[in-house]
C-alpha cells in the first residue's frame, strides 16, 4: 500500500512509494520540449521523483538545477546524422538507464524517441530487462508539411519499431494526430501498444503589462528551420503596411536579416531580431498579434503561450493548430502557399486588439476554458498510472 500526505489538497506519496521516471529531452536550447518537461516536473513532482537526460544544456535545463531535478548531459540527444555520435549517445543512455534503474522512461524529442527504441530492441533480442517506457510525439515525423524524403524515412522507421520493439505506450497531443498516425500504420502492429490523448497546456503565469509600442507589432517565436518557415513571415511583413513591425525570437533567429533583405531591401529594418531567449512573456506583453507559420506542428507550446497572454494569433492551417484555431476567438488560419493573403486579416485582427483594451481578459479567459493547466494536471497525473507498467500487462 502506497503512503501518503496532502499538499495543497493534493496527495503526495511518500518518497520510498514514488516512480522513479526518467524523462528524455533533446537539445539543451530553448525550445518546446524542455518547457513541457519543466511543466511535467511541475506537475507530477509530488507524486514521482524525475530526472532528465537532454544534450548538453544550453539554458532549455536551466529548470532541473532550479527543482533539485538530477540533469544528466548526453551529447548526441539532439537530432543529427552521425553515426557515430548516435552510437555513442546510445551507449551513455545505456549506462544512464542501468546506473539509476529507472521504473519509468517517458521520451519527448525525437532523437530520444529513436535512441529509446533502439535500445528496446536491442536488451529485447539480448534477453535484458527493460523498464516500463513511454513516447510522446510533440508532432508526427511523418506527413503533410515534412520534406519528402525525411517523411518516407520516419514512417518506415515507426512500422519497424511498432513491430520490432516491445509493447510500449504512445502519447500523442490530439484525438487528430492519433487518428492520422493509426492510419498510416498497419493495425495489427499498433494494436500490440497502448495509444493515450492529452493535449498540450501552457503555465506561463502572470504576465507584467507593458508600453503599448507606437507601431502595430508582430511576434514570432521559434529556432530558424524549416520547419518554422520564417519565409512566410518574410512575405507577410512585406505585405503589410509600412508601419508593422515583426519581433523574431529563437535560436538561430538573430541571423535572419539576409532573408528578409533579399526578399525587399530594407525590410529588415522593421525586425527585431531577438535570438534564443529564457523569458518570452516580456516579449508577448509587447505584441499585438502572435505568428507561427509552420509547416507542420503537433500542438505548439508557443501558440498556447500566446493564448494565454490573450494575444490574437494568425497559425498555419496545419492539423497540429485545428484545435487552438477552434478554440481561440481572435485566430485566422493562414495559407502557407500565400502568406501575403492574410495581410487584411492580420491588419484587422491587430486593429481589434488595438481597440480593445479588455481583449486580453476575455482571449486569456478562453485559454482557460479550452486549455486548463488544473485539467492538463490531472491527465498527467492519469497518464503516469496508466506508463507504469508496460500495455502486455494490462491485457
Amino acid at each position: 500500500m502506497r503512503r501518503c500526505c496532502h499538499s495543497g489538497g493534493r496527495p503526495v506519496l511518500a518518497k520510498s512509494d514514488r516512480l522513479h521516471i526518467l524523462l528524455l529531452g533533446g537539445d539543451g536550447g530553448y525550445s518546446g520540449v524542455p518547457t513541457y518537461l519543466a511543466q511535467l516536473s511541475k506537475a507530477l513532482g509530488e507524486q514521482a521523483d524525475l530526472s532528465v537526460v537532454a544534450d548538453l544544456n544550453r539554458g532549455g535545463y536551466d529548470f532541473c538545477a532550479d527543482t533539485g531535478i538530477n540533469l544528466h548531459e548526453v551529447p548526441g540527444m539532439k537530432t543529427g546524422l552521425s553515426p557515430l555520435r548516435m552510437r555513442r549517445a546510445l551507449r551513455k543512455l545505456n549506462r544512464v538507464i542501468d546506473d539509476t534503474a529507472p521504473d519509468l522512461i517517458w521520451a519527448h524529442a525525437r532523437m530520444s524517441l529513436i535512441l529509446l527504441r533502439c535500445l528496446a530492441v536491442l536488451r529485447r533480442v539480448s534477453g535484458r530487462p527493460m523498464p516500463s517506457f513511454a513516447v510522446t510525439y510533440h508532432g508526427l515525423p511523418f506527413g503533410p508539411g515534412h520534406r519528402l524524403t525525411a517523411s518516407v524515412v520516419s514512417l518506415i522507421l515507426e512500422r519497424f519499431w511498432l513491430r520490432m520493439a516491445p509493447p510500449h505506450h504512445l502519447h500523442f497531443l490530439s484525438d487528430a494526430a492519433k487518428a492520422e498516425f493509426a492510419s498510416r500504420v498497419p493495425r495489427q502492429s499498433l494494436g500490440r501498444h497502448a495509444c493515450h490523448v492529452l493535449t498540450n497546456c501552457s503555465d506561463l503565469g502572470p504576465i507584467k503589462p507593458a508600453a503599448r509600442p507606437a507601431h502595430p507589432t508582430l511576434l514570432m517565436s521559434g529556432r530558424s528551420s524549416y520547419q518554422k518557415n520564417h519565409m512566410a513571415a518574410v512575405e507577410l511583413l512585406a505585405a503589410l503596411p509600412s508601419n508593422y513591425r515583426l519581433i523574431l525570437c529563437g535560436e538561430g533567429t538573430e541571423t535572419l536579416a539576409p532573408l528578409f533583405e533579399q526578399h525587399q531591401q530594407g525590410l529588415s529594418k522593421r525586425v527585431q531580431f531577438v535570438g534564443p531567449v529564457a523569458d518570452v512573456r516580456p516579449l508577448l506583453a509587447e505584441a499585438d498579434l502572435f505568428l507561427l507559420p509552420s509547416r507542420y506542428e503537433g500542438m505548439p507550446l508557443a501558440a498556447l503561450e500566446a493564448f494565454e497572454a490573450g494575444l490574437p494569433v494568425v497559425l498555419s492551417d496545419t492539423p497540429g493548430m485545428s484545435e487552438i484555431l477552434a478554440t481561440h476567438p481572435l485566430a485566422h488560419p493562414m495559407d502557407i502557399r500565400n502568406p501575403a493573403g492574410s495581410a487584411g486579416a492580420v491588419a484587422q485582427l491587430v486593429d481589434h486588439f488595438r481597440a480593445n483594451p479588455n481583449i486580453r481578459r476575455d482571449i486569456h479567459a478562453a485559454w482557460e476554458k479550452a486549455f486548463s493547466k488544473a485539467h492538463w494536471r490531472d491527465g498527467a497525473e492519469i497518464l503516469l498510472t496508466k506508463f507504469s507498467t508496460p500495455p502486455d500487462e494490462h491485457e
